[in-house]
């Protein structure tokens, strides 16, 4: 890869995919849950649900997943589809994912930890191109609230000497894993993106 093409993936125009993008368009619900978004909302499910089987994840606990890549797909329904496919999206993972693997006990404040994250990218990367800063802060807050945040406060109902011996080690592993996550959400996410919106420009 060229030093220009880095520079362009790293760093690309700030401007929205589809048009000027305002706060009223954002939080609108218009259109979100259309034909063409369901379609691609259900795609991603189905690749998300497959990813955190048992051996496509690694499970330290039946709550903590130290390796898992099942988080991707809800990033780009999040990019595509916005705030509120996101939050239902992360809902619907969350359940469907106790569903086929139900390991432990089922705990809803897991499904609202996953509307939470995917509302964050969202709010940094819906109809927008994907950025090196949009995709570091993202996920940067992803871990403030909603790992360290809600999670912990979760984890607390199982005892504090258990929250505190799983925020740990939660630190430890996300500090190591996040250059690659965010490597792969912006080199993986954009390419896709790229996709769709050529995909979106030809059924225009």
């Amino acid at each position: 890869m060229s030093k220009s093409s880095f520079r362009d993936l790293c760093f690309p125009p700030n401007e929205p995919l589809f048009g000027k993008l305002t706060p009223r368009a954002f939080f609108s619900p218009k259109g979100v849950f259309g034909l063409r978004n369901v379609v691609f909302m259900a795609m991603m499910l189905a690749i998300a649900t497959i990813l955190s089987l048992p051996g496509l994840t690694i499970y330290i606990s039946p709550t903590f997943k130290a390796i898992s890549f099942s988080y991707f797909p809800g990033v780009l329904v999040a990019a595509v589809c916005g705030p509120w496919a996101g939050i239902v999206y992360g809902v619907a993972a969350d359940t469907l994912g106790y569903i086929v693997n139900p390991a432990g006990g089922y705990f809803p404040g897991y499904a609202l930890s996953e509307a939470v994250t995917y509302f964050i990218f969202a709010c940094f990367l819906y109809k927008r191109n994907f950025s090196l800063p949009r995709v570091f802060f993202a996920h940067l807050l992803k871990l403030i609230i909603v790992i360290f945040g809600l999670n912990a406060i979760w984890m607390s109902y199982f005892g504090v000497a258990v929250a505190a011996f799983f925020t740990g080690i939660r630190l430890i592993n996300n500090i190591v894993q996040f250059p690659f996550h965010v490597a792969l959400i912006l080199v993986v996410g954009s390419q896709v993106l790229r996709l769709f919106r050529r995909y979106y420009l030809k059924k225009a």
